[in-house]
Protein backbone atom coordinates (compact mmCIF):
# COMPACT_ATOMS: atom_id res chain seq x y z
CA UNK A 1 0.00 0.00 0.00
CA UNK A 2 2.91 2.48 0.69
CA UNK A 3 4.86 1.40 -1.95
CA UNK A 4 1.65 2.19 -4.36
CA UNK A 5 1.01 5.50 -2.75
CA UNK A 6 4.82 6.11 -3.30
CA UNK A 7 4.47 5.53 -6.83
CA UNK A 8 1.63 7.48 -7.40
CA UNK A 9 3.31 10.52 -5.41
CA UNK A 10 6.19 10.20 -7.58
CA UNK A 11 4.16 10.41 -11.29
CA UNK A 12 2.68 13.22 -9.98
CA UNK A 13 5.81 14.94 -9.03
CA UNK A 14 6.81 14.03 -12.46
CA UNK A 15 4.60 15.33 -14.48
CA UNK A 16 3.89 18.57 -12.48
CA UNK A 17 7.87 19.40 -12.93
CA UNK A 18 7.75 18.64 -16.75
CA UNK A 19 4.03 20.64 -17.44
CA UNK A 20 6.38 23.15 -15.73
CA UNK A 21 9.35 22.62 -17.31
CA UNK A 22 7.53 23.18 -20.60
CA UNK A 23 5.40 25.99 -19.62
CA UNK A 24 2.34 24.12 -18.53
CA UNK A 25 -0.07 25.68 -20.89
CA UNK A 26 0.80 28.92 -19.79
CA UNK A 27 0.57 32.05 -22.10
CA UNK A 28 4.01 32.59 -24.05
CA UNK A 29 4.67 35.84 -26.05
CA UNK A 30 5.10 35.00 -29.46
CA UNK A 31 8.55 35.51 -30.61
CA UNK A 32 9.89 35.02 -34.38
CA UNK A 33 13.18 32.63 -34.29
CA UNK A 34 13.90 33.15 -38.03
CA UNK A 35 12.36 34.12 -41.48
CA UNK A 36 13.29 31.96 -44.37
CA UNK A 37 12.51 32.78 -48.05
CA UNK A 38 11.95 29.53 -50.30
CA UNK A 39 10.91 27.88 -53.38
CA UNK A 40 8.37 26.08 -51.60
CA UNK A 41 6.84 24.89 -47.72
CA UNK A 42 5.91 21.89 -46.93
CA UNK A 43 2.77 20.55 -45.28
CA UNK A 44 4.29 22.62 -41.95
CA UNK A 45 5.48 25.67 -43.53
CA UNK A 46 8.75 24.77 -42.88
CA UNK A 47 11.22 26.14 -46.21
CA UNK A 48 12.18 23.93 -48.85
CA UNK A 49 14.51 25.01 -50.71
CA UNK A 50 15.96 28.17 -48.55
CA UNK A 51 16.54 30.90 -51.53
CA UNK A 52 17.22 34.91 -51.88
CA UNK A 53 16.88 35.45 -55.15
CA UNK A 54 13.31 34.55 -57.54
CA UNK A 55 12.79 34.80 -60.99
CA UNK A 56 10.01 37.50 -62.32
CA UNK A 57 7.81 34.53 -62.80
CA UNK A 58 8.50 32.27 -59.16
CA UNK A 59 5.91 32.24 -56.96
CA UNK A 60 7.74 33.88 -53.16
CA UNK A 61 7.32 31.32 -50.20
CA UNK A 62 8.21 32.39 -46.80
CA UNK A 63 8.55 30.33 -43.90
CA UNK A 64 8.49 31.97 -40.17
CA UNK A 65 9.48 30.17 -37.27
CA UNK A 66 7.73 31.09 -34.08
CA UNK A 67 9.11 30.15 -30.68
CA UNK A 68 6.90 27.44 -29.38
CA UNK A 69 3.53 27.08 -29.34
CA UNK A 70 1.50 30.43 -28.50
CA UNK A 71 -1.47 30.06 -27.86
CA UNK A 72 -2.41 33.53 -28.41
CA UNK A 73 -0.93 36.08 -30.66
CA UNK A 74 -1.75 38.05 -33.64
CA UNK A 75 1.07 37.69 -36.97
CA UNK A 76 1.01 39.94 -40.06
CA UNK A 77 3.41 39.45 -42.78
CA UNK A 78 3.07 42.88 -45.23
CA UNK A 79 4.59 42.36 -48.97
CA UNK A 80 5.92 45.15 -50.31
CA UNK A 81 7.30 46.72 -53.67
CA UNK A 82 8.93 49.89 -52.72
CA UNK A 83 6.18 51.69 -50.54
CA UNK A 84 3.86 50.14 -52.28
CA UNK A 85 1.70 47.54 -50.34
CA UNK A 86 1.38 44.36 -52.37
CA UNK A 87 -0.55 41.89 -50.34
CA UNK A 88 -0.94 40.49 -46.41
CA UNK A 89 -2.07 38.02 -44.31
CA UNK A 90 -2.53 37.44 -41.16
CA UNK A 91 -2.77 34.03 -38.90
CA UNK A 92 -4.14 34.14 -35.30
CA UNK A 93 -2.02 32.00 -32.80
CA UNK A 94 -5.70 30.85 -30.86
CA UNK A 95 -6.87 28.79 -34.25
CA UNK A 96 -3.33 27.70 -34.90
CA UNK A 97 -2.33 26.37 -31.54
CA UNK A 98 -5.85 25.45 -30.28
CA UNK A 99 -5.48 21.47 -30.12
CA UNK A 100 -1.55 21.79 -28.31
CA UNK A 101 -2.35 21.19 -25.08
CA UNK A 102 1.44 21.19 -24.25
CA UNK A 103 4.64 20.70 -26.18
CA UNK A 104 8.74 19.67 -25.88
CA UNK A 105 10.98 22.11 -27.91
CA UNK A 106 8.46 22.76 -30.51
CA UNK A 107 7.88 25.67 -32.87
CA UNK A 108 5.11 26.72 -34.59
CA UNK A 109 5.81 27.51 -38.04
CA UNK A 110 3.86 30.10 -40.14
CA UNK A 111 3.56 30.33 -44.12
CA UNK A 112 3.10 33.59 -46.21
CA UNK A 113 3.23 33.07 -50.52
CA UNK A 114 3.66 35.67 -53.23
CA UNK A 115 1.81 35.20 -56.52
CA UNK A 116 2.72 37.14 -59.64
CA UNK A 117 -0.79 38.52 -61.55
CA UNK A 118 1.88 39.58 -64.06
CA UNK A 119 5.73 39.04 -64.29
CA UNK A 120 7.96 40.86 -61.34
CA UNK A 121 10.19 43.36 -62.27
CA UNK A 122 13.44 43.36 -61.76
CA UNK A 123 14.57 45.28 -58.22
CA UNK A 124 15.69 45.09 -54.98
CA UNK A 125 13.01 46.95 -53.37
CA UNK A 126 10.55 44.28 -52.51
CA UNK A 127 10.61 43.43 -48.79
CA UNK A 128 8.64 41.76 -46.34
CA UNK A 129 7.46 43.26 -42.52
CA UNK A 130 6.23 40.90 -39.89
CA UNK A 131 4.58 42.50 -36.95
CA UNK A 132 3.56 40.40 -33.83
CA UNK A 133 0.28 41.88 -32.01
CA UNK A 134 0.71 44.90 -34.21
CA UNK A 135 4.22 45.76 -33.15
Amino acid sequence: MKKNILIMLSATLIIVLALTACGGGADVKPSVKSVTFAENLNESYQAVNPKTQFKPTDIIYVSVDIAGRPKTGILNGKFYYGQQLITEATLDFSSVNSGVLFSIGEDTFAGFSLSPTQNWPVSKDYRLELYLDNV
